[in-house]
């Protein structure tokens, strides 16, 4: 990694952030978006999910029962799998707050050289431009989805959101490669 992206905002305090502890926060946050649309019945419009049933591959109960309308909280499911999407974004943001400033990472989660990207190619090349369309798309497409239809939960959707989601971060990294003689290794 070059001096000048360094610089930019990934080492505020002394060190770089794992790259473990913002998937931490990131997949943390989904879980509890997902554990609150369930127990208000609109992650799925079909079937209301048992987080103990899904975890355990369906060793402890069903994974997926009918849909039930309004709230429904199921004590030992809910709460063990909000706890456990509360323990994930708190120790990825306490990893996250020990290496880097938090505000500034937070900051350089919107303000970066990569959604700048969308309409300038002169920023990162085609690939960086090519990498932030990939994840708003996906992001977008994910969220849409999820709005329109009440389909968090669905494989289709996610086949989609991580083919694009992935794709960006592949070509997000890849435009950054030193050119030339520059070689990572």
């Amino acid at each position: 990694m070059s001096d000048a992206v360094q610089s930019k905002g990934t080492k505020n305090m002394g060190g770089h952030t794992p790259v473990y502890a913002p998937a931490m926060v990131f997949l943390g946050a989904w879980g509890l978006l997902l554990a609150v649309l369930n127990m208000f019945s609109m992650a799925h419009p079909t079937q209301h999910v048992s987080w103990g049933g899904l975890l355990t591959f369906e060793a402890t109960n069903a994974a997926f029962g009918d849909a039930i309308d309004g709230f429904h909280y199921e004590v030992l499911g809910d709460t063990i799998f909000i706890a456990a999407c509360l323990a994930l974004v708190v120790f990825g943001l306490k990893t996250i707050n020990q290496t880097n400033d938090l505000q500034a990472w937070l900051r350089g989660l919107i303000i970066n050289d990569t959604w700048t990207a969308l309409n300038d190619t002169s920023v990162g090349g085609g690939q960086r431009t090519t990498a932030a369309w990939c994840l708003l798309l996906g992001l977008a497409f994910y969220f849409w989805y999820g709005v329109q239809y009440i389909g968090w939960m669905d494989v289709g959707v996610y086949s989609v959101t991580i083919a694009l989601l992935a794709s960006g971060f592949a070509l997000n990294h890849a435009s950054r490669v030193p050119k030339g003689d520059e070689n990572i290794d």
